[in-house]
Formats: C-alpha cells, sequence, structure tokens
C-alpha cells in the first residue's frame, strides 16, 4: 500500500491540489512552545528534539495501530494524508516559474527573494555577482527538490508514513530554531538557541546521509551517465554539508563540474530548468525502481 499511497501523493501534487489546508503547521509550532516549558527540556536541552519529535510520531503510530482493522480505503486516506502533509511546503513548480522568469527580466534583485523562498527556513543567500548567485540557485533549487519530495519519499519506504512525518518534523523544528536565533539577542537564550539549531542541524544530517547517497548515485545514472560515480563514496563519507554535497551530484550529472560561471542571468535560469528536469527523471527513476521490486 506504501507504493500506492506514494503514486496518489504525487499525482496530487503534480496536478497542484491546494494543500494548504493539508500542510498547517500550527499545531506543532504550538506543541514546540508547550515542549520548552517543561523541566526536564529546559535541564537537557537535547530533550527538547527527542520530545517533540518523538511523541508525534510515536502517537500516529499507536493510532495506525489502533485503526489496524478499519476499511483498507479509510486507511488509504488517512496515509495519503499524512504522506501529502510529509511533503514540502507550497507549490514548487510556481515557485520555480517566478524565480525562472525573474532570471529571464534579468530582475537578479527578486531571482535573490524567489530563490529565499524556496529553503524551508527561508535563509538568506549571500552571493556578491553572478558566478555566486548561480551556485547558491543551484544548491538552493537541488536541496529543494530533495527535502520536499526526494528524502520524504525514502522515510516513507523505509519506515512508512511514521518515517516520513519524522522526517517533515525535523525540518520544521530546524528551521522554527533557525528563525529563532535569528530574532535572538546575542546572550544566554541566544547561545542556547545556537546549541539547540547545532543538535537539531545534526540530526537533520543524519536523516538525510542515506537518502542523500542514494540520490547521489541515482544522479550519475540519469544525468551525464556515469559522471561523479567513482567519487560517489567519497563525497557520501566527506562530511561536508548536505547541500553542497548535493550540488556536486548535479554538477557531474548535468556535466557542470568546473563550470560554475554563468554568462547572463538567462544562463542561470536555464541551469536551474535543467536541475528540475533532471530532479523529475530522479523521481521516475525511482518509482520504476519501487515497481520494479513490487513485481519481483
Amino acid at each position: 500500500m506504501t507504493f500506492l499511497t506514494i503514486i496518489l501523493a504525487l499525482a496530487l501534487v503534480y496536478y497542484r491540489a491546494p494543500l494548504t489546508a493539508l500542510q498547517s503547521d500550527s499545531w506543532f509550532f504550538v506543541w514546540l512552545d508547550r515542549v520548552s516549558g517543561w523541566a526536564v527540556v529546559i535541564k537537557i536541552p537535547a530533550a527538547r528534539l527527542l520530545v517533540s519529535l518523538a511523541l508525534p510520531v510515536v502517537g500516529l503510530l499507536l493510532l495506525l495501530d489502533l485503526l489496524a482493522g478499519i476499511p483498507l480505503l479509510l486507511l488509504l486516506a488517512i496515509e495519503l494524508w499524512v504522506l501529502l502533509y510529509s511533503f514540502g511546503r507550497g507549490d514548487l513548480r510556481a515557485e520555480l516559474n517566478t524565480l525562472k522568469n525573474d532570471l529571464r527580466r534579468g530582475d537578479t534583485q527578486a531571482a535573490f527573494h524567489a530563490g529565499e523562498a524556496l529553503s524551508a527556513d527561508k535563509s538568506n543567500i549571500v552571493a556578491f555577482d553572478l558566478p555566486a548567485l548561480s551556485q547558491e540557485l543551484r544548491e538552493r533549487v537541488a536541496y529543494t527538490y530533495f527535502e520536499r519530495y526526494l528524502a520524504v519519499i525514502f522515510w516513507s519506504l523505509l519506515g512508512g508514513v511514521g518515517g516520513a512525518l519524522l522526517y517533515r518534523l525535523s525540518v520544521l523544528y530546524r528551521a522554527s530554531l533557525v528563525q529563532r536565533v535569528a530574532q535572538s539577542d546575542v546572550g544566554e537564550e541566544g547561545f542556547d538557541g545556537y546549541l539547540q539549531l547545532g543538535t537539531a542541524s545534526r540530526w537533520l544530517a543524519l536523516l538525510e546521509w542515506l537518502p542523500l547517497g542514494l540520490a547521489g548515485f541515482t544522479l550519475s545514472l540519469v544525468g551525464q551517465f556515469g559522471a561523479g560515480l567513482s567519487s560517489w563514496l567519497k563525497r557520501c563519507l566527506s562530511g561536508r554539508p548536505g547541500v553542497e554535497v548535493l550540488r556536486d551530484y548535479v554538477d557531474d550529472a548535468l556535466d557542470y563540474a568546473g563550470d560554475t560561471y554563468r554568462a547572463s542571468s538567462v544562463d542561470i535560469a536555464a541551469s536551474c530548468e535543467r536541475i528540475e528536469q533532471l530532479f523529475k527523471r530522479v523521481l521516475v527513476f525511482w518509482l520504476c525502481l519501487l515497481a520494479l521490486g513490487l513485481v519481483l
């Protein structure tokens, strides 16, 4: 049923079904505020991460276990809702179209804002020239596809919808800390925020390590065939930030290695378009492999 759930979820995303109501995160942020006041969390900062993420996921798994005897279609609807919730926020196709249109018009300032909107934490883009902007946007577009879809699909296959929910809540948890640190003053509170952000970042990197390695391997097959395959394992074990490793995979797959400069913003838009098409092929490849595995 996992395969059917993934297919239905991707179909709804592809046909741009309105998911805003299904993906409301207000409950989770209220939960984070409540957990932050617990004594055990105040004494043990790492406990905030554990409690904030574990209890909702365990609650979901217990609920699914209790509902195991309900009609299959109803159970499918519940798992589909959880998977859709676990996908990334916003209309990615519309956001990428906005980014590419801004670049084609030569409006790099608008492209900055459109690029910042792609990331879950809305972090600022730091780029002072076209080569730097090209690199930043390649990283953002690639990681956005990975974070919104590939990592979620990977964990749903490995751990069911509970695994998918765990990944999405981990992304939201880190994003909330990024905003908290950005708004906090220098001092004890800010220092505590940095500590919690570091813990959340390491946890998210751990969750992304396996799907990132699989995505890199797939990119070497569906892009410039075999490109980067020899250095695939070395990059997996490099310990570098996942967004940078993913950018290297994409550069190899599109034969961009050693050529980060783009002559104009129009060329950067074309680069973003190629990355978009590349990750669509990755999604199709994963689904074909999953279907083949089910048949065999």
